[in-house]
């Protein structure tokens, strides 16, 4: 039976990280679907440009240049988000901070452990804690998803970034356990080794996976749309969908020819 209207119609969603990679193909697959979208990210041509091209798509798009760093962060994007469209529906959170190879155990510094767990878990709490009250207050039945990582559960030579992502999926546990009850759904979404979003794969990584090829912002976004839409994801939350080609199950046996 054909759709009659898209699954998201009038309803309204944040995204962080909307500038590029899979935060603004998140963007786009919501805002197909009919949501009104506020688009946020710290680089303004990157967030001119999403915005623009969702406009000129007729997707209803606004967006906010904020850095998530920052004390007061979650407040401006919750009012910011308000204001532009009224009542929320929906959270994605993908924004963090850039992983750089140099920030190992010995060298990272405190400004770039500490700008990376404020944004990935401190200002993820504080939105969700914003927009989780307003639901409930509301009665929407919302959705929030949560970038996370692989490196949650496997060890990255990054301690700041494997660390802040395995707080967010606690986090994401946490608010599911406590959301429940009121009809609010949140779930983690974790890529595996996406080309996008400036990541640069090293030597033969996609012979790693068992499906023989990086993926795309493209095939993150799909499947995080699913956890946005009740048609397909109504009775899950407080979970982890994993979109990495089969990485995660890669070790060192050579599979059964």
């Amino acid at each position: 039976m054909k759709r009659q209207s898209p699954y998201l119609a009038g309803e309204t969603a944040i995204v962080t990280g909307a500038g590029n990679g899979i935060g603004k193909a998140l963007a786009v697959e919501v805002a197909s679907e009919g949501a009104n979208v506020f688009l946020v990210d710290i680089d303004p041509q990157k967030l001119n440009d999403s915005v623009s091209e969702l406009q000129a798509l007729g997707y209803k798009a606004q967006g906010a240049v904020i850095d998530l760093a920052l004390s007061g962060a979650a407040q401006q994007v919750f009012d910011g988000a308000q204001t532009a469209f009224g009542p929320l529906h929906m959270v994605v959170h993908s924004a963090s901070p850039p992983r750089r190879e140099t920030d190992t155990w010995r060298t990272v510094s405190s400004d770039t452990w500490d700008a990376m767990y404020h944004v990935n878990v401190k200002f993820g709490f504080e939105l969700a804690r914003l927009v989780g009250q307003h639901m409930i207050e509301e009665k929407i039945a919302g959705r929030m998803v949560y970038l996370t990582s692989l490196h949650a559960h496997t060890p990255r030579n990054l301690p700041h970034y494997a660390t802040s992502k395995a707080a967010m999926l606690m986090l994401v546990k946490e608010l599911a356990k406590t959301w429940a009850r009121h009809g609010i759904r949140i779930n983690a979404l974790t890529p595996g080794a996406i080309a996008a979003g400036g990541f640069k794969p090293a030597g033969d990584l996609a012979l790693k996976i068992p499906m023989q090829k990086l993926g795309t912002a493209q095939d993150v976004a799909a499947m995080g749309l699913t956890l946005l839409i009740d048609r397909f994801s109504g009775y899950v939350t407080g979970t982890e969908l994993v979109v990495d080609g089969g990485l995660s199950v890669f070790n060192w046996f050579e599979p059964v020819q």
